[in-house]
């Protein structure tokens, strides 16, 4: 293989990494809760002296105001509408050759190449794959299901989650600093524009967010996936979100570079979602050794997207999470694409594989906030 091409499965395993850096006492600013107040409240910290160490938020409200906003406090609000960015040639022209962007790990990070098993987790699996067993799998598993569910906080795994609107539940990763990338058929587009509230956890197992939850105040994209997913909504179907706080500081992120028709049928990659059927979307799932078999392309504002058909084990769920392969000399992998459509017809026939978007669509996607959202 060239070097520009991705590592084998077979080179990760051969390999591991550093031993993560001793973390020293650094300090930053974290985001303990998030809420809405009365327009013109003002919020103040109260200590509170019946239990050490224990601080109270107190605001002055009226009387008749107080019990509906307890409520509203008792968890995080999110931004109801929120502001969306259209791209168009503007964005091609300062971003459109962008092939390649890299990531980023925290040096006191530990990480490793394959994510760790979940112990809870694979007993109950294997009951449900006997249980299928004689059953009809769905169109979009392809033989033997080969996804495990994992929990693992280490990098890169920490930066893929679980990702919230009021329509259900789908997947993203951090792609940057403050930025998380997921599928546009996962957003509640609204039709007087913007967008409904959407949160992003990583690393998100169980009811339990590590690092918490993140809410967007922004979406950015090419393309609104509205309807059953043409091609062309397939090739530019994500989306970056503006997170409401720096979640990928804390996580790390992965790199990017567009996908090359020379890796087809490479079983290079790496993809992860939240699977309806193994763990109703409460619990990550992996599977390595991904190939993309054909790779097809659209156009939207002069902009080239992807459509990259695979057979690979896919169902609900696993929308918007990233297929990425990793790099010699790399310490982080590069997204290519991202979970799209799902098979509806009979396995291995031409109109009845999975499907990532990507290509060059993407790339320039997430040029534009990286550099417009640091």
């Amino acid at each position: 293989m060239k070097s520009k091409d991705p590592l084998r499965i077979e080179e990760l395993k051969e390999r591991s990494f550093d031993k993560p850096e001793e973390l020293s006492h650094q300090f930053e600013k974290v985001n303990l809760k998030t809420f809405a107040l009365p327009e013109g409240t003002i919020p103040r910290l109260e200590r509170n002296w019946e239990q050490p160490g224990v601080y109270n938020v107190v605001a002055e409200l009226e009387s008749k105001r107080i019990e509906y906003e307890k409520e509203q406090l008792v968890k995080p609000t999110p931004v109801p509408n929120i502001p969306v960015t259209p791209l168009g040639k503007s964005c091609l022209k300062e971003f459109g050759d962008v092939e390649s962007i890299i990531g980023q790990r925290q040096a006191t990070a530990p990480a490793r190449y394959f994510p760790e098993k979940s112990k809870i987790d694979l007993e109950i699996a294997e009951q449900m794959r006997r249980r299928r067993k004689d059953e009809d799998l769905p169109t979009n598993v392809f033989g033997t299901d080969e996804r495990y569910i994992y929990q693992d906080t280490s990098f890169p795994w920490r930066t893929v989650g679980r990702v919230w609107t009021a329509s259900g539940a789908c997947t993203g990763c951090t792609i940057g600093p403050r930025l998380v990338l997921t599928a546009s058929h996962c957003i509640n587009w609204q039709s007087g524009g913007g967008a409904g509230w959407v949160k992003f956890s990583p690393g998100y197992y169980n009811s339990n967010g590590p690092w918490g939850e993140f809410y967007a105040t922004r979406v950015i994209y090419w393309n609104k996936a509205q309807g059953g997913l043409s091609d062309l909504e397939t090739a530019f179907d994500y989306v970056v979100l503006v997170m409401n706080d720096y979640v990928g500081n804390r996580v790390g992120y992965p790199g990017y570079r567009t996908y090359s028709d020379s890796w087809d049928d490479l079983d290079v990659w790496q993809h992860m979602g939240y699977p309806g059927d193994l763990t109703s979307t409460q619990r990550p799932a992996y599977e390595g050794e991904c190939a993309i078999s054909s790779v097809s392309s659209e156009s939207t504002s002069g902009q080239d997207g992807y459509v990259l058909g695979h057979f690979n084990d896919i169902t609900g769920g696993h929308s918007g999470g990233p297929v990425w392969g990793w790099w010699d000399g790399e310490g982080w992998p590069r997204v290519v694409g991202v979970q799209s459509a799902e098979s509806s017809s009979p396995a291995f026939n031409t109109s009845g594989d999975n499907e990532f978007g990507g290509g060059p669509g993407l790339s320039a996607l997430i040029s534009y906030a990286r550099s417009n959202y640091p």
